[in-house]
């Protein structure tokens, strides 16, 4: 028999916007921490309890099943929370219309509560009956409904800005509170306020968190996350940082094949799992060569001391939620730590044996080409900016470069990471920036994105490994074989030679062979990649994967150059 009860599916809009809308660190983190709790926090722990419905005893993580299905005196039950939406069920015997109507003021409550704790953040609801016994043909009619509505609701969260008052400076948006705790004491927006005061407190959150790793027993040396992007570590003269941001493969298919209620909250809270032992992972490696000589070269560590002598880490995680990762750090490290991170969480099992078999099935009838992976597969796009560049349009270049790696995974889930180097204040698209900076007479000058790891037990074919390419970029900056291609290394290519070869592959075919006949090192290189003697200009060149166009790695190679750590041989 089923049973039908009240259901408010809940999600965010636009996060990102309201996370990166200013170049303030403290503001972006602050502001990740808001989004972080208008769920946990918020919904949970205020707005549901005011209401005095009578919720299980345990938490939605511990419960094994629906609880309501066999105590019909539960009221109110939280299903999951993950992915950025929430589900809420509510039972009330006097009625569907009664059931909808408390979902309704539910929501009015929580949106009220938002406007002011977290001004600005835009959120979305769908309410509805729910079958708790056809649980997922029915959550996939929530989502039909809440998707709708993101269409046609346009909530409107901000003060209008009339022209009659004042502008903050900060965001742009209306000046409508007084900044007490600033130097320099002036008008800002109650969402600057909001997000600057949430700072302390996301601190506070993410270093308790990590605090077995920062605050080692027995260790002398205490760490901490950079606080200030100006004091991130990038030595002088070398103003830029990576914005990187990282994505789970396929995620809403996987979650759209779970049964039920409880493989859904299982898969949701191993995705927080994987994530958070592959961040420790990396914030490990960062510690373990904190001291090496390559850091010493690439950072200022003048910059990462505090006042209490804490030695503060090169990277700043922005959004660790879910399956979206976003973090800051300098340029020279952005590649190495993207790399790291997404080698750590393919590394753990997402997938059990059934579900995947179950999985790769129903997905195999709906689209025969179609592959998944037991792991959590993702993708990563790294975006090397100016320090002064507007970090939105950054994290906006970073999210369209992870979007054209997942674009090259979607067929098999493999694991890739694409990255763009953007120099002076120009503000492109990502098309943009293809179209007026890698595009040549011969070719493409772009090669990515690049392989992690690809989902099947064929080797990555045509040189399109993020590893080959930081193979090559090796090769170019330090020492060649010599004609004989012997072990044993000795002449470098001549800085010059390698800017010029830069050069030369954005112009023909003719001078590229003219290039090679005066620069015997780089027709080493060539010997050894192609693995052959007979040398073409030709060579630089390849089609990738089967796609129509020519390609060249040569150029992200020496690009990579100044924008990654050097290897233990130099």
């Amino acid at each position: 028999m089923s049973k039908e009860v009240g259901a408010i599916l809940l999600d965010t809009r636009s996060i990102q916007k309201y996370v990166f809308s200013c170049n303030k660190l403290k503001t972006n983190v602050g502001a990740s921490y808001l989004v972080d709790g208008i769920f946990n926090d918020l919904m949970q722990k205020i707005v549901l309890p005011s209401f005095n419905l009578k919720m299980p005893q345990i938490s939605w993580q511990e419960s094994k099943q629906i609880e309501m299905i066999k105590d019909d005196s539960i009221k109110a039950e939280i299903v999951y929370i993950g992915g950025g939406n929430m589900l809420i069920l509510i039972n009330k015997f006097s009625g569907k219309e009664d059931n909808l109507n408390l979902c309704r003021e539910i929501v009015k409550k929580w949106t009220l509560e938002i406007l002011k704790k977290a001004p600005g953040l835009k959120t979305g609801a769908a309410i509805g009956m729910m079958d708790v016994e056809r649980f997922k043909d029915s959550l996939d009619k929530m989502y039909v409904q809440l998707k709708q509505n993101q269409n046609t609701v346009l909530p409107q969260v901000d003060l209008p800005y009339t022209g009659l008052t004042l502008e903050c400076d900060i965001s742009g948006k209306t000046a409508d509170t007084f900044d007490w705790m600033e130097k320099d004491k002036k008008w800002i927006a109650k969402e600057v306020k909001a997000k600057t005061d949430a700072y302390t407190y996301a601190s506070e959150k993410v270093r308790s968190e990590y605090k077995d790793i920062l605050e080692k027993d027995g260790s002398r040396d205490k760490y901490d996350f950079a606080i200030e992007l100006e004091k991130i570590g990038c030595k002088e003269g070398e103003s830029y940082i990576s914005v990187i941001h990282i994505d789970g493969n396929n995620m809403g298919i996987k979650f759209s094949k779970c049964k039920d209620s409880q493989e859904r909250k299982k898969l949701s809270l191993k995705v927080v799992d994987i994530v958070q032992k592959a961040f420790r992972k990396l914030i490990q490696s960062i510690i373990d060569e904190y001291d090496s000589k390559a850091y010493d070269e690439v950072l200022d560590k003048r910059d990462l001391i505090d006042d209490k002598g804490k030695k503060l880490l090169p990277i700043r995680p922005i959004i660790i939620g879910g399956d979206d990762i976003t973090f800051v750090c300098p340029a020279r490290v952005g590649i190495e730590y993207a790399k790291r991170f997404i080698e750590a969480v393919n590394e753990e099992s997402f997938l059990n044996d059934e579900q995947y078999k179950r999985m790769s099935e129903e997905v195999k009838k709906e689209n025969k080409s179609m592959k998944l992976s037991k792991t959590m597969s993702c993708c990563g796009g790294v975006a090397i900016v100016p320090l002064k560049y507007p970090f939105f349009r950054a994290y906006q270049l970073a999210e369209h470069l992870c979007s054209s790696a997942k674009t090259k995974s979607r067929q098999d889930d493999s694991s890739l990471i694409d990255f763009a180097i953007l120099y002076g204040e120009m503000t492109p698209s990502l098309e943009q920036l293809c179209r007026y900076q890698y595009v040549a007479p011969e070719g493409y000058l772009h090669y990515g994105p690049y392989y992690i790891k690809k989902n099947s037990d064929e080797d990555i074919a045509d040189k399109s490994s993020i590893n080959d390419l930081l193979s090559l970029k090796d090769k170019l900056k330090a020492k060649v074989a010599n004609n004989e291609i012997k072990d044993k290394l000795k002449d470098k290519v001549a800085s010059n030679k390698i800017k010029e070869l830069r050069d030369v592959l954005t112009r023909d075919l003719h001078a590229q062979i003219r290039f090679l006949e005066n620069c015997e090192g780089v027709r080493d290189i060539i010997k050894e990649e192609c693995n052959t003697k007979d040398i073409e200009a030709k060579a630089f060149w390849q089609k990738k994967d089967g796609e129509d166009d020519l390609k060249t790695r040569y150029v992200d190679a020496i690009e990579i150059i100044d924008f990654t750590l050097p290897n233990k041989e130099d």
